[in-house]
């Protein structure tokens, strides 16, 4: 079953400078749960449909759109917590389960990253790594120009999320130390996507 999102807002008198100068990585967060409005929004920014043809807010190589949303929703009005799957076309969400355990993504992370345990959302940036080497094999060098695109493409929408997330007053931070097989487990990816980077979500403490 699709769950609908809230518009994205596409109009904003935050300037885009001012994102940029304020942007910080913010690891401490209260338990106030984010709006659906502003998880929505996030989300738009991430990989919404921005275009004609389908075109996406974060580019791609050759229109590819390897990348996949798998969030792990703690905290955002009206939204049971669970693991949802971010469907762009429809700007909604699939219902994908319940986490296997509630310390399974924090686990996951290598080190003490205890924002991982504590952020309202931790979306979780996933590839189709497989398909995309297949699709740019004949590009030198020859079986890692896919992966570099992959990488880049989650990277520029990492960067979207968080200057998106600074604009609405949110924090957030970039996690790219994780176990990949803990974090698939944890995010309940197929076996077709791979994650490669996770993104912690939340209102700032202080």
């Amino acid at each position: 079953m699709m769950l609908e999102l809230p518009e994205p807002q596409t109009r904003t008198s935050v300037p885009l400078v001012d994102c940029i100068q304020r942007r910080r990585s913010i690891r401490e967060y209260t338990m106030e749960p984010l709006s659906l409005a502003e998880f929505s929004q996030l989300l738009w920014a991430a990989q919404g449909i921005t275009g004609p043809e389908s075109l996406r807010a974060t580019p791609s190589p050759g229109e590819f759109y390897p990348l996949r949303l798998h969030v792990l929703v703690r905290r955002v009005e009206t939204l049971e917590p669970g693991i949802y799957e971010y469907q762009s076309e429809a700007h909604g969400l699939r219902f994908v389960g319940k986490p296997a355990s509630e310390d399974a993504i924090q686990a996951a992370g290598i080190g003490e990253q205890t924002w991982l345990g504590v952020a309202a959302v931790v979306v979780g940036i996933a590839a189709r790594l497989d398909d995309i080497t297949q699709h740019f094999e004949h590009q030198p060098p020859c079986g890692e120009r896919g992966l570099r695109y992959a990488y880049m493409e989650a990277g520029a929408l990492a960067q979207n999320v968080q200057l998106q997330t600074t604009a609405l007053g949110l924090g957030g931070v970039l996690v790219g130390g994780f176990d990949d097989q803990m974090a698939s487990d944890a995010l309940q990816l197929p076996a077709d996507l791979a994650p490669t980077a996770l993104l912690c979500i939340g209102r700032p403490f202080g």
